[in-house]
């Protein structure tokens, strides 16, 4: 059975013998080591499949919320891995704006608070979203999740996150690896983690109206 890391996003093949079909297990994910929770519901021969182990093997990871009217922008080139973010994010019910030059990503910038905005190193080449997210009002910047993507880049990896002034970063082609579904758990994952990180935040704004 194939298994996605919630982490790094990579598939480890687990025999089904292996895996117990009355009860939750974990293991180590062998490429970043981090622990891979699977339910027991997996272990069910009517719910094997990738497609169900991304929901069932993710509870710490919520589902987008469907529904809503948020918007995301996607500043990428055209390419399968920007098809595939904004079908994710359109299925979860964001409103995907896609501009096609840094210029008019600027221009919706200054008309628009996006709860996520992921950014292409080969969009944007003269690193002038980079230098404008950068100098943008804290109050503001908080409330975007920045979603970084270079080919030279280890998804996940905190510490370059924390250098590039970003929220989460990610390797350009694990967008376009086989299994499509990872696109959605990555970036799961990073509006669950900045969500963690700004909760408490938020809160306190909220509580003097701030917010």
């Amino acid at each position: 059975m194939k298994i996605a890391c919630p982490t790094c996003g990579s598939n480890a093949n687990l025999p089904d013998d292996k895996i117990p079909k009355d009860k939750d297990f974990s293991f180590k994910c062998p490429k970043c080591s981090a622990s891979v929770p699977v339910k027991a519901s997996i272990g069910n021969p009517g719910n094997a499949g990738f497609g169900q182990n991304t929901a069932a093997t993710s509870p710490a990871i919520p589902k987008f919320q469907a529904g809503g009217a948020k918007p995301a922008l996607v500043c990428i080139p055209s390419c399968l891995g920007r098809k595939r973010i904004i079908a994710g994010l359109e299925n979860a019910g964001l409103k995907v704006h896609v501009p096609e030059t840094p210029a008019q990503a600027l221009k919706n910038l200054e008309y628009y608070v996006y709860p996520l905005v992921v950014i292409d190193e080969a969009f944007d080449t003269d690193k002038v979203m980079v230098a404008y997210m950068n100098s943008m009002d804290m109050f503001l910047r908080r409330k975007i999740c920045l979603v970084r993507l270079g080919p030279g880049l280890e998804t996940g990896n905190a510490m370059t996150a924390l250098e590039l002034s970003a929220n989460y970063v990610i390797k350009f082609q694990d967008l376009e690896q086989e299994d499509a579904s990872l696109v959605n758990n990555v970036l799961a994952v990073a509006l669950s983690e900045h969500d963690q990180m700004y909760a408490v935040f938020n809160d306190s704004m909220k509580a003097v109206g701030k917010a």
